[in-house]
């Protein structure tokens, strides 16, 4: 880095997760966007990750500075970022450090200005850059892949899906389709389904969503196999034990599922093949189909799902035309690839003309980081 930003603290700031790490390291952090407290600990607040400390992780009660995509509760965020920022965690020097932030697609003018009225004027950061997190690993991909012309980022997180296609370098807002199915709605539908069928698990979000991350949920394509799956026992003890199991068959499969049929739990909207299909070939120029179709990238927490990349191929080639070829590749990282993106974006020639300064903000006020920062 010059002397005009001497270090970058970059911010993958998620609606489940922070990703957070300085530029010069390789992989950051990964830590709950969440205030946190449980029934056995009633006196003790667990901020981020110290939910690890916690004796007991059942009946968690969340509190969330994110709801909907959105940052909203600027009380809570700024609990976890003191805590990321502070001694015991990452120990940032604000000062002297610039701030590189992801906020959402079409972020609302005054979420966006009380951001900025946070970073500059409660931390005091040295300067500021933000931007998308789809924008960030469409850049990782164009650098790695040598692809100056164009992609489809698929960004499936907590809250949302987006597809957002980007072509050189600019993001082709009006083929941008957000999918209200995310990581949220996949643990509620998990929650439910275990709740009526086995035991009520309504309160226990925590518990179930890493009981989604840490189980086998796959994709099947044959009904055959799928039985086989069914029939596998995951880690159920074979003597009398205190502690409670859940036998999970059928729910391996319905869960995932919702992100190519949300209509199967009453939401009327397009499944994620049919909305990339449409937006590359409903929204987009003719000339840039072919470039978009075939680079497609998954990226966020959902991608995790094992047969996803497959599935969304064998899906997306029957609503395209023959003569299309059509590439799914799969982010070497899908939780921290957006994270990754802005920290090459820090090493590059654009980063110190495009980030604001406290200087700067301090004499113009919001008004230049809208013009500058907007995205």
């Amino acid at each position: 880095m010059s002397a005009y930003v001497k270090t970058a603290f970059i911010m993958d700031n998620g609606g489940y997760s922070v990703k957070a790490e300085l530029s010069l390291s390789k992989c950051p952090k990964v830590t709950p966007n969440a205030v946190m407290k449980s029934k056995r600990e009633r006196r003790r607040v667990f901020v981020g990750d110290e939910v690890e400390e916690c004796g007991d992780c059942s009946s968690l009660f969340y509190s969330l500075p994110i709801q909907k995509g959105y940052l909203l509760n600027w009380e809570v965020q700024r609990k976890v970022w003191d805590h990321l920022l502070g001694p015991t965690r990452h120990n940032i020097d604000c000062k002297n450090t610039c701030l590189v932030i992801t906020q959402p697609m079409f972020n609302f003018n005054s979420i966006r200005e009380a951001m900025y009225e946070v970073i500059f004027e409660h931390y005091g950061f040295h300067s500021l850059y933000t931007n998308t997190a789809p924008v960030f690993s469409a850049y990782k991909y164009a650098y790695e892949n040598h692809e100056q012309w164009g992609c489809v980022i698929v960004d499936s997180g907590y809250s949302f899906t987006h597809i957002v296609p980007v072509f050189k370098g600019k993001v082709q807002y009006q083929a941008v389709i957000r999918l209200s199915m995310g990581g949220k709605a996949l643990t509620n539908f998990l929650k439910e389904i275990v709740s009526y069928r086995l035991l009520n698990v309504m309160e226990e979000t925590y518990v179930m969503n890493q009981c989604k991350e840490d189980i086998k949920f796959k994709y099947g394509f044959q009904r055959n196999r799928m039985r086989g799956y069914m029939r596998e026992r995951n880690a159920l003890p074979e003597k009398n034990s205190d502690e409670q199991f859940l036998r999970l068959g059928v729910e391996r499969f319905s869960v995932p599922e919702l992100l190519f049929s949300p209509s199967d739990v009453g939401i009327q909207e397009m499944g994620l093949a049919e909305a990339l299909a449409y937006s590359i070939l409903q929204r987009c120029p003719e000339t840039i189909q072919p470039y978009l179709l075939n680079n497609i990238l998954l990226t966020g927490g959902n991608c995790l799902f094992k047969g996803i990349q497959k599935r969304l191929w064998s899906d997306l080639r029957s609503l395209v035309p023959e003569e299309f070829d059509i590439r799914v590749k799969l982010a070497d990282d899908p939780v921290c690839n957006a994270w990754q993106g802005a920290r090459l974006f820090t090493t590059g020639k654009m980063f110190q003309q495009s980030v604001v300064t406290k200087k700067q903000y301090d004499e113009v006020g919001v008004t230049l980081c809208n013009d500058k920062l907007h995205c």
